[in-house]
């Protein structure tokens, strides 16, 4: 009888994600920083994104024991041991990862139709999370054990709530929205919860919010404390900070009566997010700009602004800039910032709908300046191309047509308007990558280098020309030429050496559909 050998099973190989570049936080809901070290955390799809704004570098947070869903919103524990994420669509839950070994330790569920917004208890034990508009309901939960304390209806569709967080001292939280601010008061005393006792529900009131009554309020916010600095203001009175921002660009700073004590115009159409610091108070307002405040007396302390054109974003500039007669005008056309919050008392991360990151130094307001800048396509990427590698690499360089361990480099283009070149060179004993910050460096078409993985992205050779976006490209067997379809039929012709530029318009009283599927070279 013939003896049939088993085969031995085939290993398949496990993909390491290394490194996301873009984001799909939507607003201040989707950016969180702790004050304890310089990490912040956004959301990228399925995975929660944890940045180091010092170092430079990421890691991820991903559900590894079932099937990921998209996420909503994310926070950081105070202490930064603990990191939380909400998930968006039916039956979602509130995932918690232990920071320092990125394992997940905790799932929560109660909401039925996403997570819209969550928050830590400054003493590590609580966690608030808040369903939905058609969920509606607002969760009190002692993670640790997995317990849900309370739970009780705080919003409808019509009004629903925006933000939440938890006072300095941890008597209340506070939830914000559409004719929205309330104090929910925990069931025990400040002392009680200090020698290790557990809240038992919490009691919903009304802000006093005199004429502001009827406003509607998208971020609120409260300073974190140390340990020992929470007791000296607890020992004064005085533990009890919260600011508001309304939709319409409000800043608000409410007392321990829960009545709004100082208030201060912005001078924006618009507000979007809130963090506050020991120092400042940062408002993410309309057409790139961060409104900076005292954080005792509300005075007006500077403004950070997005660059006027995409090559300055690209240089590390003065952000205390003066806007000229004609600035307001300057401004329409900017992206909003939409959310930002301090990570340590010296940076702030402030994140732009353009999917652009950036990282502000403003340990000194009068001399604040960019430090770091991330960015990506602003809408779906349509199309990725390979370039012919000796066109794109420095000879020096070892490369992956070479049969070396070097680099790829590759183009993308969007629906956003822009075509993105890219040079991705793989870390390797033989190839090590560059130790000095090139993350602001400049090449020939404004290129920007995030040296963690090696990735130069050159700024988009294209802006303006395609503003409804491109569909498909081709590279030309020698490297020299791009050639690039937008959605109403249009070729564009790029040379990649010397940046010329040429279009082939379609005649649209020709051709019924302008749409192009496919671009190639012969």
């Amino acid at each position: 009888m013939k003896r049939i050998r088993k085969q031995k099973k085939t290993e398949i190989p496990k993909l390491m994600l290394e490194e996301i570049v873009g984001f799909t936080t939507e607003n201040a809901n989707g950016l969180a920083s702790g004050v304890s070290n310089s990490k912040c955390v956004y959301i990228a799809g399925c995975v929660a994104v944890v940045y180091d704004v010092d170092s430079s570098t990421q890691s991820h947070l991903v559900v590894s024991n079932r099937l990921p869903k998209p996420l909503s919103c994310v926070a950081v524990s105070c202490d930064g041991r603990f990191i939380a994420a909400g998930e968006s669509g039916p039956h979602p839950a509130v995932v918690i990862w232990e920071a320092a070994s990125l394992v997940m330790i905790y799932e929560l569920k109660s909401h039925q139709h996403g997570v819209a917004c969550i928050a830590f208890s400054p003493d590590g034990k609580h966690l608030a999370s808040v369903g939905y508009p058609h969920d509606g309901y607002i969760c009190l939960w002692d993670f640790h054990s997995q317990t849900l304390i309370t739970k009780c209806k705080g919003c409808t569709p019509s009004s629903a709530i925006a933000s939440i967080s938890f006072s300095s001292d941890g008597r209340f939280f506070i939830t914000a929205g559409k004719k929205h601010l309330k104090f929910w008061k925990l069931g025990l005393s400040t002392r009680s919860r200090m020698i290790g006792r557990t809240a038992s529900g919490a009691i919903g009131k009304q802000a006093n919010l005199g004429h502001y009554k009827g406003c509607s309020f998208i971020a609120i916010a409260s300073p974190m404390w140390s340990e020992s600095s929470l007791l000296d203001h607890i020992q004064t009175g005085e533990a009890l900070h919260v600011y508001a921002l309304t939709d319409a660009g409000v800043l608000c700073h409410l007392n321990s009566e829960m009545t709004i004590a100082n208030s201060v115009e912005l001078q924006v159409e618009k507000g979007f997010g809130l963090s506050v610091s020991r120092k400042l108070v940062a408002c993410a307002c309309n057409n790139g700009q961060v409104k900076l405040f005292s954080a005792n007396t509300l005075a007006y302390a500077g403004s950070l602004y997005y660059p006027e054109t995409r090559h300055s974003i690209e240089s590390v500039t003065d952000c205390h800039v003066m806007i000229g007669k004609n600035g307001h005008e300057q401004l329409q056309s900017l992206p909003n910032a939409i959310a930002c919050q301090f990570s340590t008392l010296q940076k702030l991360v402030v994140i732009y709908d353009d999917r652009s990151l950036f990282i502000w130094d403003v340990q000194d307001v009068d001399k604040a300046s960019r430090c770091s800048v991330l960015v990506s396509h602003s809408a779906c990427i349509w199309d990725i191309k390979n370039f012919s590698c000796e066109h794109m690499h420095d000879p020096s360089k070892a490369c992956v047509a070479k049969g070396c361990s070097g680099g790829v480099s590759f183009a993308t283009c969007s629906a956003d308007g822009s075509i993105r070149l890219w040079d991705l060179e793989l870390q390797s004993s033989s190839l090590p990558l560059p130790t000095e910050d090139k993350s602001m460096s400049t090449f020939s078409a404004g290129s920007t280098h995030l040296e963690r993985t090696g990735v130069f992205e050159r700024d988009s050779l294209v802006s303006g020309f395609a503003s409804t976006g491109y569909r498909s490209m081709a590279v030309s067997s020698d490297g020299m030429y791009l050639g690039a379809g937008d959605f109403l039929g249009n070729l564009h012709i790029f040379n990649l050496h010397t940046t010329d530029y040429m279009c082939i318009q379609v005649d649209l009283y020709s051709f019924r559909v302008q749409l192009t599927e496919a671009v190639c070279f012969f």
